[in-house]
């Protein structure tokens, strides 16, 4: 992909972060991959990137198909771990997919959360954090995670929410999942991008390195570029943004 049609998609973010640095009140961002369970050739390149212009890295990993190595990882290269649901399964009978949505009692959800949290908390790497799958979650659930140990909870689009569960969401997913499963065109991703500077705190990134195409590389490459090079945004890490563990 051409350059000046990813600079045509990232106009509303230049010229946020340009109005942020005139008012010296930089933009905070945060970068959250989902979907992770091992280390590959998708996963360093994405590490890469992150590394290359400073920008911290949170994995949504998903606890039942974890490999050890993985976690290693992670903690070897300063990679915060959130939890990304059990299985990534969905059980509802009818309506969109869910994992942790209303088709079983809480009581069930959060034995079997807790019982996945294991896999992957004995990592130090690991932040109680909750990454629902399809980015759904029944609203009772959280007041039980939050008893079960849980700090936070992250889904897709909104602010932070202070709750019994901090929220802090992410809001660009460069994907058109119901179309392409490419990069979306220009157009959607200013509409995106705009939407997104237009909210209070701080703005996530939302990727899924092992699904990316060579366009969603380049364009988050280009993003990444971007925040970490000007004045008017700032990276914040997960740890930073929910607490240490």
């Amino acid at each position: 992909m051409e350059d000046g049609g990813l600079m045509e998609g990232l106009a509303p973010l230049v010229a946020a972060l340009d109005a942020a640095a005139a008012a010296g009140r930089p933009r905070a961002f945060w970068w959250r991959d989902d979907d992770a369970v091992r280390v590959g050739p998708r996963l360093c390149a994405l590490r890469e990137v992150a590394a290359r212009h400073g920008a911290p890295l949170s994995l949504a990993v998903i606890p039942a198909g974890v490999e050890a190595g993985l976690l290693d990882w992670c903690g070897e290269e300063g990679v915060d771990v959130l939890q990304h649901g059990v299985a990534h399964a969905n059980h509802e009978r009818h309506g969109k997919s869910a994992e942790l949505g209303a088709a079983r009692p809480v009581a069930t959800i959060v034995a079997e959360c807790v019982a996945a949290r294991e896999r992957l908390a004995r990592s130090a790497a690991f932040l109680p954090v909750m990454v629902p799958p399809w980015n759904r979650m029944r609203e009772d659930l959280a007041p039980a995670l939050a008893e079960a140990g849980y700090r936070g909870l992250s889904r897709f689009g909104g602010p932070p929410v202070a709750g019994v569960l901090l929220r802090v969401d992410t809001h660009v997913d460069p994907i058109a999942w119901r179309t392409t499963r490419d990069l979306h065109a220009p157009e959607i991703r200013a509409a995106i991008l705009a939407e997104a500077m237009a909210g209070e705190g701080p703005v996530g990134l939302l990727t899924h390195h092992a699904v990316h195409t060579a366009a969603v590389d380049a364009f988050v490459a280009a993003f990444v570029r971007l925040v970490s090079a000007h004045e008017g945004a700032v990276w914040r890490s997960a740890r930073d943004l929910f607490g240490a563990s």
